[in-house]
C-alpha cells in the first residue's frame, strides 16, 4: 500500500512531462500558413530548377544578333531598379540557349538607343525603329516592363513558436522588336509568385527580416512563363547580314564562324532599301527591301566574327548593302 502511494507522484510527473513533449512536437510539426493569390499557385521555376526541355531547339540557320536593353518599372515597389534585373536575367537565359549573338549593355547599347527613342516609350515611334537596329546590326530588340510587383507578409504566433511567411509576385511583360523594320514581332506577359517561410520554436529557428532575394526569384518565375515562346519566335526571324568592305570580286560581310556561317554558304546581296512613311499617319511602315544585286558565296574566316566572299554572280555591291542566306 505504501509502495503504491509513494508511486503515484512520479507517474503523474511522467504524464505531465509527456503532455509538454508532446505538445512541443506539435508546434514544431505545424505548417505555417501560406499566403499569395489564390488562383496563381507558385511557379515552379521560382522552387525548383527548370527543367530541361526534352529536345535542344534546332536552329534554323545563322544565330540573330540580338539585344536585351533595359525594361521599364512601372511598379512602385522597385523604384526603377527591377527593370535592370530583367535585363540581365533574360540576357543570361537567352546566353544559356547559345542561339544568339548578344549584344551587352557595354557598348553603352541603352544610351544609344534611349537617343533614338526606342527605349524611352511603349511603342516604337514612326521612323526610329530601322534607324535603331541599324546602329549595331541588330537582327531583333527585346524590351518591356515591369508592370507589377508586390510583396506580402503574414506572421502567426503558437503557444511554443512563431512563423512568417513573406511572397513576392511579379508581373513582366516583353515584346521583340524586328531591328530591320521596327515592327513589334512578338508580345507576351507572365507572372510569377515565390514564397519564402521561416519558423520559431521555443526561440530556437530562423528570425527572417525582408528577404532581398525575392525579388529576383519572382521575376524568374514570371520569365520562365514566356522564355521558351520568345526564344522560339526569335529563332524563327529571318537572318540577315551586311556588306562591310567591297574590294573587286572580294566582299567582306559582318557575320562569320561565331554567327554559324561555314565556308561555301551562299548569300543573296540586296541593297539597302528605304524607309516608307504613311502619308496620313506620318508613320513608318517599315523598309523596303531594296532590289537584288546578285549572289556571294563564303570562302574564308577572319576576326571576331567575319568571312571574306567571293562574288559569283551580279554587280554594282556596296557597304551596307543586306545579304541573306540562298535557298
Amino acid at each position: 500500500m505504501k509502495r503504491s502511494i509513494l508511486l503515484a507522484p512520479r507517474r503523474r510527473a511522467a504524464i505531465g512531462i509527456a503532455g509538454v513533449a508532446a505538445m512541443i512536437l506539435a508546434a514544431c510539426a505545424t505548417t505555417p500558413p501560406v499566403t499569395g493569390p489564390s488562383d496563381r499557385p507558385s511557379a515552379p521555376a521560382a522552387v525548383t530548377p527548370r527543367a530541361e526541355p526534352q529536345a535542344p531547339i534546332v536552329t534554323r540557320g545563322p544565330k540573330k544578333r540580338v539585344a536585351v536593353i533595359r525594361f521599364q518599372d512601372k511598379s512602385a515597389y522597385g523604384r526603377g531598379r527591377l527593370g535592370g534585373a530583367v535585363q540581365d536575367i533574360l540576357t543570361t537565359e537567352l546566353a544559356k540557349s547559345d542561339l544568339f549573338i548578344l549584344v551587352s549593355r557595354g557598348t553603352d547599347l541603352d544610351l544609344i538607343l534611349d537617343e533614338q527613342d526606342l527605349a524611352k516609350s511603349d511603342v516604337i515611334r514612326g521612323g526610329t525603329g530601322p534607324r535603331s537596329g541599324e546602329v549595331l546590326g541588330l537582327n531583333a530588340i527585346v524590351t518591356g516592363a515591369v508592370s507589377q510587383f508586390g510583396v506580402k507578409q503574414q506572421s502567426a504566433t503558437y503557444l511554443v513558436g512563431a512563423s512568417k511567411t513573406q511572397t513576392a509576385e511579379a508581373t513582366v511583360d516583353v515584346r521583340v522588336v524586328d531591328a530591320t523594320t521596327g515592327q513589334v514581332i512578338f508580345a507576351d506577359s507572365g507572372t510569377g509568385v515565390h514564397e519564402e517561410s521561416s519558423t520559431q520554436v521555443l526561440g530556437i529557428g530562423g528570425a527572417k527580416g525582408y528577404d532581398e532575394t525575392l525579388e529576383g526569384k519572382a521575376l524568374r518565375a514570371a520569365i520562365s512563363k514566356f522564355i521558351d515562346n520568345l526564344i522560339g519566335r526569335m529563332e524563327a526571324l529571318p537572318w540577315s547580314g551586311k556588306v562591310a568592305a567591297v574590294d573587286g570580286d572580294e566582299i567582306t560581310i559582318n557575320a562569320g564562324r561565331k554567327t554559324g556561317l561555314v565556308a561555301g554558304d551562299r548569300l543573296r546581296v540586296f541593297g539597302e532599301g528605304r524607309e516608307v512613311i504613311d502619308p496620313d499617319t506620318k508613320l513608318s511602315l517599315g523598309r523596303k527591301p531594296g532590289r537584288e544585286k546578285g549572289e556571294i558565296v563564303v570562302s574564308d574566316f577572319f576576326g571576331e566574327d567575319a568571312a571574306v566572299c567571293r562574288k559569283e554572280s551580279g554587280e554594282g555591291f556596296a557597304v551596307n548593302d543586306i545579304v541573306k542566306l540562298a535557298r
